[in-house]
């Protein structure tokens, strides 16, 4: 059986087809390769700028003298303060178990209906 010029046209051109698709699949695979490639490079660039522009910076903050730390104390708290700190100091641990679980269970019911 011989093949005439159509079929080999047809298939050379079958042929043809396949290969500028795989070029075209190779340049989309080196294109993410260098994409990536780029990411995982300017991280170091990035975190090693920030720390160069870190350091310059503490150069020009000009730190505080012990003298200057020792005069500046806080300001005492109110009468009111505290006493609205020791109470919540007495009852925010037994408040959290309570709320966490009604937190879950608000959480649990969300879940539920947003569920199919």
């Amino acid at each position: 059986m011989r093949r005439t010029d159509l079929t080999l046209d047809e298939e050379i051109a079958e042929v043809e087809g396949r290969l500028s698709q795989r070029r075209m699949q190779l340049r989309a695979l080196a294109n993410e390769a260098r994409s990536r490639v780029s990411v995982k490079s300017a991280a170091p660039v990035a975190l090693a700028a920030a720390l160069a522009v870190g350091f310059a910076a503490s150069r020009f903050v000009r730190k505080p003298t012990p003298k200057m730390m020792a005069a500046r104390r806080p300001p005492p708290a109110s009468r009111t303060a505290q006493i609205a700190g020791a109470i919540a100091s007495i009852l925010l641990p037994r408040l959290i178990g309570p709320l966490q679980s009604a937190a879950a269970q608000w959480l649990h019911q969300r879940m539920r209906r947003s569920s199919p």
